[in-house]
C-alpha cells in the first residue's frame, strides 16, 4: 500500500474511535498514531513516536509478544497480510492496564516497511465477562450451599406442580417416602403413584388442592412406622408458589418431626395436673388430720403424763398419724408416674 493511499485515508486513521498505530517492522518503532491512542493509552503523540510496540506491553506479555512475533514470521514478506492477534494486556502511560484485541495489516510508510494496527479496547468487556462469571460461581457456590443445607437436614422438603407431579424433593423426603412405600420418589412422578392407601391418597390431594386455591396452612399428620408400628406426628407446612405474573405453579411442604415434642408437651400437662393434685390434697385432706393433731396434742395433760384421760388422746393420735400416713402415700403416688418407678430409672451405669 503505497503512502499516498495512508495519506488520503487519514481521517479513517486519524478520528478512528479506536486506538492505531503504525509502526516499522524492522525496529518495531511506532512511527504514527491517532487520536484515539494518544487519549487511551495518555501518552502525548511525541512520547508515543519514541516508543516501540513492545512499551506497550505489560511485562508479564513480554515473552509471549516475542514468541508471537517468531511464530508469525512477521520480517518474512511471504508471511505479511491481514492478522489477527487475539487479545493482549497493554499498559498505559501510568501503568494502567488495558486489554486490547489487535488486528493488523502490511502497509509502506516513509517508504518502510510497517504494519498498522488496529487495537480495539475490550478491558470494559473483559470486566463484565469476569463479573458474570464471577457471579455465575456465586451463584454455583449458593446452590451448591443451599443444597448442602437443605439434603443435611432431617426436616423434609419437596414440592409439587400443578398437576401433583414432583417438582423437588430433598434427601429426607426420599428416604422416608422409601422407607414408607418401598418406593424412592423421583422428579416427574406424580405424588400419588407410590403404595399410599386409597384414603391417604384422597386426603392428601384434598391439602395440594387446598394450596393450589392460594391457601397457606399446617396440619398435624400421623403416619405408623412399617417396622417398629410407632405413631410418628409431623407438621406439616403448605405454600403456594408463585411465578412472575403472580400466577399459582404449585406447592412447597416443609415437614418436621415433632413426635418427641408433643411427648414432652403431654408430660408437661400431666406434670401440672399431678402438681395441682398434690397442691389439692396438700391443702385439704392433710391439713385435716394436722389440724386434729394439733387440738388433741392442745388437750394433753403435759404435766401428768400419766394422768388415764392421756391414755384415749394417745389412741386418738394414733388414728390421726394414720391417717396422714395415707395421705402422704396418695401425694407420693401422685407425684411419680410409672416410668419413673422402674427400677433401672435412676441407676448408674
Amino acid at each position: 500500500m503505497p503512502d499516498l493511499l495512508l495519506n488520503e485515508l487519514g481521517f479513517l486513521f486519524d478520528d478512528n474511535p479506536n486506538p492505531m498505530w503504525v509502526f516499522e517492522i524492522a525496529s518495531l518503532r511506532i512511527l504514527k498514531v491517532n487520536k484515539a491512542a494518544i487519549i487511551n493509552y495518555g501518552y502525548t503523540e511525541t512520547e508515543f513516536l519514541e516508543l516501540t510496540i513492545s512499551d506497550l506491553r505489560d511485562e508479564s506479555n513480554l515473552e509471549a509478544f516475542y514468541s508471537y512475533l517468531t511464530d508469525i514470521g512477521i520480517t518474512e514478506s511471504n508471511k505479511r497480510g491481514i492478522s489477527s492477534a487475539g487479545v493482549w494486556k497493554h499498559k498505559g502511560k501510568h501503568g494502567d492496564l488495558i486489554y486490547t484485541e489487535i488486528t493488523s495489516h502490511d502497509v509502506k510508510y516513509r517508504n518502510l516497511d510497517c504494519r498498522i494496527v488496529a487495537a480495539a479496547d475490550i478491558s470494559e468487556k473483559l470486566q463484565y465477562r469476569d463479573q458474570a462469571k464471577q457471579r455465575e460461581q456465586e451463584l454455583v457456590w449458593t446452590k451448591n450451599s443451599l443444597e448442602a443445607l437443605i439434603n443435611n437436614t432431617e426436616d423434609e422438603i419437596w414440592s409439587v406442580d400443578k398437576e401433583t407431579r414432583y417438582m423437588y424433593m430433598n434427601q429426607a423426603y426420599r428416604n422416608r417416602v422409601a422407607y414408607l412405600t418401598g418406593t424412592e420418589p423421583k422428579e416427574g412422578d406424580y405424588s400419588y403413584l407410590h403404595s399410599y392407601t386409597p384414603e391417604i391418597i384422597e386426603a392428601w390431594k384434598g391439602y395440594y388442592g387446598r394450596t393450589l386455591a392460594g391457601e397457606r396452612y399446617a396440619i398435624v399428620n400421623e403416619s405408623i412406622t412399617p417396622d417398629t408400628k410407632e405413631v410418628l406426628s409431623f407438621e406439616i407446612n403448605f405454600n403456594p408458589i408463585y411465578n412472575n405474573e403472580g400466577e399459582i405453579t404449585g406447592v412447597g411442604c416443609f415437614a418436621r418431626n415433632i413426635t418427641q415434642r408433643l411427648k414432652t408437651e403431654q408430660a408437661i400437662i400431666d406434670q401440672n395436673n399431678r402438681l395441682r393434685h398434690i397442691a389439692s390434697l396438700t391443702s385439704h385432706e392433710l391439713r385435716r388430720p394436722v389440724a386434729s393433731m394439733l387440738g388433741l396434742i392442745a388437750i394433753m395433760d403435759r404435766a401428768n403424763f400419766y394422768n388415764p384421760d392421756n391414755q384415749e388422746i394417745i389412741e386418738h393420735l394414733l388414728t390421726v398419724g394414720n391417717e396422714i400416713d395415707e395421705v402422704i402415700r396418695l401425694i407420693v403416688d401422685k407425684t411419680f408416674t410409672d416410668e419413673d418407678r422402674r427400677p433401672d430409672k435412676f441407676q448408674t451405669p
